[in-house]
């Protein structure tokens, strides 16, 4: 990975890492070490998808009552609003936590692998010399 990627990564790590940055979806978090699941992220998309549509739903309800245009169907806002974080979140902080995740994941399975693996039989020195 270069230079640039990573910083960018640790950038978008730092980001993702902070409590408040997650305010009441903060339960959606996995631990650093776990990969975030395409399932997870929809939730999380989901969420707020459906929260900022039904308020940009009213937003355009009380735009549509001041003039002669119509509103468009109640489901729109949320489902556009949603593919739209999903895909956002897939592409820059999602892949930035799936590729710590991964790495973090490698390091912990070589340590524990390293800490079962029986050290070598230790020699004397008479033993080598026979």
């Amino acid at each position: 990975m270069d230079h640039r990627s990573y910083r960018a990564d640790e950038r978008l790590n730092q980001f993702s890492d902070r409590d408040d940055m997650w305010g009441p979806l903060l339960f959606l978090r996995p631990e650093q070490r776990q990969v975030m699941t395409p399932a997870r992220v929809l939730a999380i998309a989901g969420i707020l998808g459906l929260f900022y549509g039904m308020l940009g739903n009213v937003m355009l309800a009380l735009m549509a009552a001041s003039g002669p245009a119509g509103k468009p169907p109640l489901w729109a806002m949320p489902a556009l609003l949603t593919a739209m974080y999903f895909v956002c979140a897939q592409l820059s902080i999602v892949a930035a936590w799936n590729r710590r995740a991964r790495a973090t994941s490698r390091r912990l399975d070589w340590v524990e692998l390293t800490r079962r693996r029986p050290a070598p039989p230790e020699r004397d020195d008479e033993q080598a010399a026979e």
